[in-house]
């Protein structure tokens, strides 16, 4: 009965909004329009089904709203837009006056996941340039509530208008910036590079201060058409805080290598010591000590170079985004079966090409360093003495795919992403010697290459690790 109850309510909510006379429109966070009202198809003339999935940008001409993200930011600090009147665009191409008003959509929680807008035709009883007038009132409202610092630039080049973030970021009052060109907020020494730069996306430049201080800015430009004249509307974001971040987060990712490598080859020497004492003791004692010590000592050396083997594959990690090394043209399909007759010294498993190999030039040092520890993960850790191995190059246009398949025991699907990360084993490494890192320093190389890897089951057993390796220019 309840969920009776709750449709009944949602095809009466629908009928509700249906037959509003006014357009009522929903968007979802990117700015596409989810729902459609049959008002707003008598007053944009967009039928339901052509128009859902569409930007709701394309209702309006260039300039007469804020973009969809700034207008999230807004309703982020206001619950709703009031009613304000605008242009709006009919499907037929031309200008329509409307009324509009812009709401938050928010989930139980309060948080924002959408658009409503409302609009009604206002094109009878008022005098058009009133309602300009009014609605650029409304829009300077809106330029002056906005988180970042905005500047309405015209066509000379001159500053007509500044929002108070503007203020607070540049230190300057609106009577000293308004009337005075552009460049007053641009360091002398980059004024022409800031020219040059305006018509890329978001550039990151630098802006200047009142007092004479210089910080990093992202600077968006939106061209704006009004009676006046062309128009640009600048959104300034001050990135200072990020840039120092990413500097800080730069130096400790510095400092973390640097400690790998120094740690790698300042323990190696302690270890190869101990290692060499525990071999003389077991010479020395031959004979006369029991079978449980001689096992002890045994384990000793071999945990010894397993720690030999952790600190080469740390330092490896650290360095997996420096690996892809000079380009050589090389035959993929001979370097896949050198690989594995380097992992299988005898005829216990066998290796199967499927595909099309290619013949180009590639990294090679970082594709044999892949390609070594997936074959020889599917070896070492195959739950049977022989077994199979497949190797498949698929077709893509944008980069290399290839495949690793075993018929081992597999991978259960709730360790699939954990065999990924650093330190990760899936059997004790008395049973299986490893350091539980090569798939990680293998994922990381990858993705250093703009590539990426991923785990599958295979059928009807073992694993399939496939992953796109890019191409690259001769």
């Amino acid at each position: 009965m309840a969920g009776m109850a709750n449709k009944t309510s949602t095809e009466l909510l629908a009928a509700i909004v249906n037959s509003s006379e006014d357009a009522i429109i929903g968007s979802d966070l990117d700015g596409h329009i989810i729902s459609w009202n049959h008002a707003a198809t008598l007053l944009f003339g967009h039928a339901h089904e052509a128009i859902l999935g569409q930007s709701f940008a394309l209702l309006f001409p260039d300039g007469q709203l804020p973009d969809h993200l700034t207008l999230i930011q807004l309703l982020e600090q206001n619950s709703a837009i009031g009613q304000f009147e605008t242009m709006g665009r009919h499907a037929d191409g031309r200008e329509i006056p409307v009324s509009l008003s812009i709401s938050a959509i928010r989930d139980k929680a309060g948080k924002i996941f959408g658009l409503a807008l409302s609009a009604r035709d206002f094109s009878n009883g008022y005098k058009l340039a009133a309602r300009l007038a009014q609605s650029e009132r409304h829009f300077r409202q809106v330029v002056n509530a906005a988180p970042n610092a905005m500047v309405l630039i015209d066509h000379a080049g001159m500053i007509e208008m500044i929002n108070d973030r503007c203020e607070k970021i540049f230190g300057y009052s609106r009577a000293e910036l308004v009337g005075q060109p552009f460049d007053i907020l641009v360091p002398e020494r980059l004024r022409g590079q800031h020219a040059e730069q305006l018509d890329q996306p978001a550039p990151t430049l630098y802006a200047l201060r009142k007092d004479g201080t210089e910080f990093p800015v992202e600077i968006n430009l939106n061209p704006i058409d009004t009676a006046d004249g062309y128009k640009i509307l600048s959104a300034i974001v001050d990135i200072s805080e990020r840039q120092h971040f990413i500097d800080e987060l730069s130096r400790r990712n510095q400092d973390l290598k640097d400690f790998a490598y120094v740690a790698s080859h300042d323990l190696k020497a302690p270890l190869r010591a101990v290692s060499q004492l525990a071999t003389w003791i077991t010479e020395d004692l031959a004979g006369k000590i029991n079978e449980e010590t001689s096992e002890h000592l045994h384990l000793l050396r071999v945990r010894i170079t397993r720690m030999e083997k952790l600190l080469e594959d740390l330092l490896l990690y650290f360095r997996a985004d420096q690996l892809g090394g000079n380009i050589v043209t090389i035959d993929f399909a001979e370097l896949v079966r050198d690989v594995f007759e380097l992992c299988c010294s005898d005829a216990s498993f066998d290796l199967e090409l499927q595909g099309s190999f290619p013949k180009a030039p590639t990294h090679k040092v970082a594709l044999e360093l892949v390609l070594r520890n997936l074959i020889s993960n599917a070896i070492k850790h195959h739950d049977k003495r022989s077994g199979h191995i497949v190797v498949r190059s698929i077709a893509n246009e944008d980069h290399y795919i290839f495949e690793v398949a075993d018929d081992g025991a597999g991978i259960p699907i709730e360790h699939q992403e954990r065999v990924f990360a650093m330190f990760q084993t899936l059997r004790p490494r008395d049973e299986v010697e490893g350091s539980g890192m090569g798939l990680a320093v293998i994922r990381k190389t990858i993705e250093s290459l703009g590539g990426h890897i991923s785990l599958d089951a295979n059928q009807p057993r073992g694993a399939v690790f496939r992953f796109s390796w890019p191409r690259v220019a001769g």
